[in-house]
């Protein structure tokens, strides 16, 4: 099945749970559609998949599929809301097919992807530098959509300049309650920002309190370069006395 909220005109938020039916694209289709000829405004959509539904059959597929291409040209923004890594690949693949701006968000951000899907721009956000610490550190918090363009700016130069001066640096990362997720752009410049710094740093400390980040991190901590701790949100002045060291 799939719970349809469309309590907000400009955003319809989806919750699909268990095996999907025809039917069930049948009635998505219906109330998407009602909903834009009733208000003349085309809901952007928020997806709840905390539940990784699947098709029942061909024919529920095909009706996905369908759903999709007579939609996807109007449809502005679709916001994904869950914490499997197999929805991390999601905005990336889907980019390439469909002119909607997908984006990931975890599952503790419904409000955050709620509010990006109701903001008439994509509402990107930012790198802030925290101050106070070392020269040798990099320390950075993370606030509302980071894309690659804040890798060009922020990010990239920061640590260029910081490596003029060491041979070495420590990097501090927050991806607190101001963190809303990273756009598919920023996910490909993170993967090559790791390559093309592997052996500039000898600490890496993340600061999270999101499972999946945390799990991920320590499952991949080993094949680092460099020494990695995580802490969660609270423990951000332990971070920082650990990335003193």
């Amino acid at each position: 099945m799939i719970d349809i909220d469309l309590s907000q005109p400009a955003v319809a938020v989806l919750k699909p749970e268990g095996a999907l039916s025809a039917a069930d694209f049948d009635a998505l289709r219906a109330a998407i559609d009602g909903h834009i000829n009733r208000t003349d405004i085309v809901p952007n959509l928020v997806i709840d998949a905390s539940h990784l539904p699947h098709w029942d059959s061909l024919a529920a597929l095909e009706k996905h599929l369908k759903f999709v291409r007579d939609h996807h040209r109007v449809v502005k923004k679709v916001a994904i809301v869950g914490d499997s890594p197999i929805l991390s690949v999601v905005p990336a693949f889907v980019d390439h097919f469909v002119g909607a701006k997908v984006r990931r968000f975890p599952t503790d951000k419904m409000a955050k992807a709620k509010e990006w899907a109701n903001a008439v721009d994509d509402d990107p956000g930012r790198f802030d530098v925290i101050d106070g610490l070392p020269r040798d550190v990099v320390a950075l918090k993370a606030v509302g959509i980071i894309t690659a363009q804040d890798y060009r700016d922020t990010l990239v130069p920061l640590v260029e300049a910081k490596l003029k001066e060491h041979d070495k640096l420590k990097f501090l990362i927050v991806l607190g309650e101001e963190y809303a997720t990273y756009a598919a752009d920023a996910a490909w410049d993170d993967t090559r920002f790791g390559i093309a710094h592997w052996g500039d740093f000898s600490r890496i400390a993340l600061v999270t309190d999101i499972g999946w980040i945390t799990s991920a991190t320590k499952l991949f901590a080993p094949l680092m370069g460099a020494e990695v701790a995580v802490f969660p949100v609270a423990e951000l002045e332990e971070a920082k006395s650990w990335i003193r060291r």
